[in-house]
């Protein structure tokens, strides 16, 4: 998929634009460990270039574009670089200020900062996330909007085995293979958090990268089980059964802006992502999410005319 990286703003000079394209254009620096001082330097400014960046999948890439354009109408100066990778890839690029915001997910995003963590409402995580986070990083308002990871198997895998839940799960586990994107083996909601909290292990992971790839797999009995976001339309799509999560294995997962410090201290960049925020539901999360995923549509675009509809652009 083209994912538009667009330069905004009106007037900007010369010294200005050149650090935007350093940010936001050509090639990746990040995919190239690489990247210029000078945009490093001034992408987290809360005078300077705004860089949102995003994971390497569509709903991230949608969030960001909210997020961006939003800002942008404000006035700001916002670039975008997209698809830079998982959580370990992008919090490194916050740090090393290539990017100043990303969205993220309040359960994992605590998980990944606080391994120990014992939150488990999503009012426990929204108290306990911004403690565990480092000095030069903020988040903003969560979101209403929830997308968690959630296991799923086929209605007829269900049938057969009682299968409504996780635990339920060890009746089939020792000769099945569960199937999710690739770093699901390093999540503490992944292979081994299901073995410690509820002892299931299962004979085999497949890693998947490619969602189209791996409702074939469900569909055809080459996996058994499998992981899903609960925005993904192709669990009602297919009639997949979501399993019940009794011990909280998976934490929830509200969407939130995480941002450098600097952007935290720009007043109108903050507005700007929490009007986002504050009218962002899941309802929208999966109606924007089929619109880039099954439609096929931009991204930018799809962002833009949301933003439209709810009178933020």
């Amino acid at each position: 998929m083209k994912l538009s990286k667009r330069l905004a703003g009106v007037g900007i000079g010369l010294a200005a634009l050149l650090l935007t394209a350093a940010c936001g254009g050509g090639s990746n620096p990040l995919a190239e460990g690489s990247g210029s001082p000078s945009a490093g330097g001034s992408a987290s400014g809360s005078s300077g270039p705004i860089v949102v960046g995003s994971a390497g999948f569509e709903e991230s890439q949608i969030i960001a574009e909210l997020y961006a354009q939003a800002m942008k109408a404000k006035g700001l100066d916002v670039s975008t670089k997209h698809a830079i990778g998982a959580r370990e890839v992008y919090i490194k690029a916050l740090q090393d200020k290539s990017i100043s915001v990303v969205p993220e997910y309040t359960g994992n995003l605590l998980l990944y900062f606080d391994k120990n963590a014992t939150a488990s409402t999503a009012e426990e995580v929204e108290a306990a996330l911004p403690k565990a986070l480092p000095s030069d990083l903020k988040v903003l308002n969560k979101s209403a909007a929830v997308d968690q990871d959630v296991y799923v198997v086929t209605k007829d895998t269900s049938t057969k085995n009682g299968i409504t839940s996780i635990p339920d799960l060890s009746k089939i586990a020792s000769s099945s293979t569960l199937g999710g994107p690739s770093e699901l083996e390093d999540r503490p909601y992944g292979p081994t958090g299901l073995e410690k909290v509820y002892g299931v292990k299962f004979k085999a992971f497949q890693p998947y990268d490619k969602l189209p790839v791996k409702v074939a797999d469900l569909n055809a009995g080459k996996i058994q089980v499998a992981t899903f976001f609960t925005t993904d339309s192709a669990i009602a799509d297919n009639g997949y059964v979501k399993l019940e999560d009794p011990k909280s294995l998976i934490l929830p997962q509200n969407v939130v802006p995480l941002v450098r410090s600097e952007v935290a201290s720009n007043q109108t960049a903050v507005d700007a992502m929490n009007a986002v925020q504050a009218a962002l539901t899941t309802d929208d999360l999966v109606a924007l999410d089929k619109a880039v995923i099954d439609d096929h549509q931009d991204p930018d675009q799809v962002a833009g005319d949301w933003l439209k509809q709810k009178g933020l652009a």
